[in-house]
């Protein structure tokens, strides 16, 4: 098993007033550095505002489906974790990683990952940054994050938020090596 980093944004900016939204950011393949193994596992690194803290309610991760709107799940997604729970309250200033958690990306469709903040107006500050290439923002005022076909979200282009990496494990190594013995 081989692990690295399939994505990375430097967020520096700061977004205030998450509280009651579901955000969805949308990264295209193409925006990802894809190794050559099978990937079987991912985690997210999520980043807090610089000045407030942001609670992440819940929050999940799938392929893009194939038609309908741009952040709309493939299927059922799968959620992320932090130590075992649903919820995770990020301190300012500060970022912190997901649990590890199974999932087969198949390198081809764009990766969505979907989060609601619910955590209160003094713990919904995510940072961000824009003109980042093949990532785009949906949000709405909904607790949504889990649902399949999302309606009625607003876009902004080239805005990446609260997730500024994410890592994979991959099940051959990563170059599709086999030593014979």
């Amino acid at each position: 098993m081989a692990t690295g980093t399939l994505f990375s944004a430097a967020l520096s900016s700061n977004s205030d007033g998450w509280n009651g939204f579901t955000g969805v950011i949308r990264i295209e393949a193409s925006a990802m550095s894809l190794p050559s193994g099978s990937i079987t596992k991912l985690r997210m690194r999520y980043k807090a505002g610089s000045s407030e803290g942001f609670t992440v309610t819940n929050t999940y991760m799938e392929h893009r489906a194939s038609s309908g709107d741009v952040y709309d799940f493939a299927t059922t997604p799968t959620q992320i974790l932090f130590a075992g729970s649903a919820s995770k309250t990020i301190s300012a200033g500060t970022t912190e990683w997901s649990d590890w958690m199974d999932f087969a990306y198949n390198k081809i469709d764009d990766l969505l990952v979907s989060f609601y903040a619910g955590g209160g107006a003094g713990s919904d500050m995510l940072s961000y940054a824009l003109s980042v290439t093949g990532v785009n923002k949906y949000d709405k005022v909904a607790n949504d994050a889990a649902t399949v076909n999302k309606t009625g979200y607003g876009t902004t282009a080239g805005y990446c938020g609260l997730i500024n990496a994410i890592e994979y494990e991959t099940s051959d190594g990563g170059a599709g090596f086999f030593p014979f013995f």
